[in-house]
């Protein structure tokens, strides 16, 4: 009995193993992969946008540089963790130095970065802050003064490729803009930038699961809308 039971959990394990571990990632064109445990497809997890206006279109690609087929936009990990496609800003930080005495202190890493950020302005470091809760709600309201905030519309298109056949459960736009619905962009002159996103999808017409009708993604199956509403 103990060994069909051992064998039954070993055969539920194996059902969930979604064959992505997270150990292998790769990025082309601003987009996050991850490959797949057998080398034989990939998953788009994430799209690092530097924050330029001109650079709001985002392509899911049949296929890797390497011929590796996208399969999925977000999806399952390990035995069935889900993981969202997302828009992320594009923050690479600097490496702390290093001491062979002792580590560096908070204050001593926050004037680190704070000097990194004057020296290099065209970054993201030390640029971004946390404005909005999830509710939409300032998330500082103690620390921001709400007149700093300054709101602007912007759209990114996501071009689906045709090997393109899941998404991650329950996704939405939220999901997927969460962190530029929340973070704000500190400016030179003391404001603070933040984006009001909007997501516009154009499908492969040789997709065989998806498509779009107005820039709304539709399932082919079923035409219903793969995204779910979002109160924010």
């Amino acid at each position: 009995m103990k060994k069909a039971i051992l064998f039954s959990m070993f055969a539920l394990l194996l059902t969930a193993c979604t064959g992505y571990s997270n150990e292998k990632s790769v990025i082309e064109n601003g987009v996050e992969y991850n490959i797949s445990d057998n080398h034989k497809e990939a998953m788009a997890e994430s799209y690092q946008w530097n924050a330029k206006e001109d650079n709001v279109v985002i392509t899911i690609p049949d296929t890797l540089s390497d011929g590796t087929p996208v399969v999925t936009m977000g999806g399952l990990t390990g035995i069935g963790v889900p993981l969202h496609f997302r828009i992320e800003y594009e923050v690479n930080w600097p490496e702390l130095p290093q001491s062979r005495s002792r580590k560096m202190t908070e204050e001593e890493a926050d004037a680190f970065y704070r000097e990194y950020a004057e020296q290099h302005p065209d970054e993201l470091v030390g640029h971004l802050i946390k404005v909005n809760n999830p509710d939409g709600s300032l998330a500082t309201e103690s620390d921001i003064d709400p007149e700093r905030i300054v709101y602007k519309d912007i759209t990114f298109t996501i071009n689906i490729g045709k090997n393109v056949s899941g998404t991650g459960p329950h996704i939405s736009d939220y999901s997927i803009l969460e962190e530029i619905y929340k973070d704000g962009i500190i400016q030179s002159d003391g404001s603070i930038l933040v984006y009001r996103p909007t997501l516009y999808f154009d499908v492969d017409p040789e997709n065989e699961i998806y498509y779009s009708e107005n820039g709304v993604l539709y399932t082919k199956a079923d035409g219903k809308p793969v995204l779910y509403e979002s109160s924010n």
